[in-house]
């Protein structure tokens, strides 16, 4: 599980994309379609970017369980950095692994570019059911009313909180009461709340709004609420981003006991290692006029031009399984995405609310906006170079270029 993709190079990526649209236009379902567990048999790939020795262990005794359980089937695993531009250039020489990892922020790309399997056929065939799986994570994958991949697991936010520096405080549950905490506290060499320059977390506080989420709507009320909130809470000197703490991120800040309230997701739990003497609770975001709540996901999907999709969809089924997921979130990194798959313990906070999540990034585009657009505007309003108004009017206009 991720906080953050890199974006590749502009350049070498519009290139890519050329090729890969030119591919996926020509592109075949492949002779191979929907096949029994019995018919399934002989080599398949799986590519994902790479992550820690621990994520990569557990992944690989994964892949070992499914082998044993399909003796007709040799997995070839590999994960690499740059892994979006890789991948594009995989599609491209029309050469991409059998199933392999998509982040909710490229699949709005992806799939319109004809790069991904549609797995309706598959579903039925071997009778896979959908239920199980929370829906709004579910439907992150689908397009056109299509499935096109399924969530292999997920964060969302919550609002981590040092009961030391709390003290005798409440912990906040809406926007009012954080205000208002946040007043009562002091933290020496920070502020009581850590606030990164990304809208990889104010957009959670545009749901709550009551926002829809999508940057074209930047212009809308809800946006301008939320952001007015984020940002008035460092203009008024409640919060700091964590660079004025001496920090790198927010996780940083507040292990350092720099920030008594930060906003981050299931990734804390081992940064906290790393702070063994902070004491420190994880609550469900604050509500504003309602709940909302960002869903970090990423999908299992199959190639277009999958060489084995029988194997492909085997291997596929697995991961998303039961037992699949229930072994690879035993870890305690990720959160599963099925509702008969249980978290390990203390993640209640990141959980409590699924009808209220959204996938992050599930928007044609979205990673230039993000990166190049959205970021880039809020840390010139953080720093008073720019009008909250200008920055969303800009955000609107990039977001309808796509």
């Amino acid at each position: 599980m991720r906080k953050r993709l890199v974006l590749p190079a502009a350049l070498l990526v519009a290139a890519i994309v050329a090729a890969v649209l030119a591919a996926g236009s020509s592109g075949r379902a492949g002779a191979n379609g929907p096949a029994g567990k019995s018919a399934a048999s002989g080599d398949v790939t799986l590519n994902g970017w790479q992550a820690s020795p621990a994520e990569e262990a557990k992944l690989a005794k994964v892949v070992k369980d499914f082998e044993a359980s399909h003796p007709k089937i040799h997995v070839h695993y590999s994960s690499f950095n740059n892994y979006q531009a890789t991948m594009l250039a995989k599609f491209a020489s029309r050469k991409p692994p059998d199933v392999f990892y998509v982040d909710a922020a490229d699949f709005a790309d992806w799939v319109r570019q004809g790069v991904l399997q549609n797995l309706d056929s598959y579903v039925k065939a071997s009778k896979f059911s959908t239920k199980p799986f929370y829906k709004n994570l579910l439907n992150t994958f689908k397009f056109q009313g299509h499935y096109y991949g399924f969530p292999k697991d997920w964060s969302s936010l919550g609002m981590e909180v040092n009961t030391r520096l709390l003290g005798s405080n409440p912990v906040p549950k809406t926007w009012a009461q954080l205000k208002s905490v946040a007043s009562k506290i002091t933290v020496p060499g920070g502020k009581p709340i850590c606030l990164s320059a990304d809208w990889a977390r104010m957009m959670a506080f545009v749901y709550q709004a009551g926002g829809n989420g999508q940057f074209k709507s930047a212009t809308s009320a809800p946006f301008r609420n939320a952001v007015n909130y984020y940002v008035g809470l460092i203009k008024s000197g409640l919060a700091a981003t964590p660079d004025k703490t001496g920090s790198s991120w927010c996780g940083e800040a507040f292990g350092k006991e720099r920030a008594a309230f930060a906003f981050e997701g299931n990734w804390m739990f081992p940064t906290m290692d790393g702070f063994p003497g902070v004491k420190f609770t994880t609550a469900p975001m604050p509500k504003g006029k309602t709940r909302g709540n960002l869903a970090f996901t990423v999908s299992y999907s199959m190639a277009k031009d999958s060489k084995n999709k029988p194997a492909a969809w085997e291997l596929l089924k697995y991961l998303v399984g039961r037992q699949g997921m229930q072994q690879w979130v035993s870890l305690g990194l990720a959160l599963p995405t099925r509702t008969d798959v249980h978290a390990v313990a203390g993640r209640g906070a990141f959980t409590k609310y699924p009808g209220f999540t959204h996938g992050w990034g599930n928007q044609v585009g979205f990673r230039h906006v993000w990166n190049d657009i959205a970021n880039n505007e809020l840390t010139a309003v953080l720093a008073g170079k720019e009008s909250v108004n200008s920055m969303l009017s800009k955000i609107a206009a990039a977001a309808g270029q796509g």
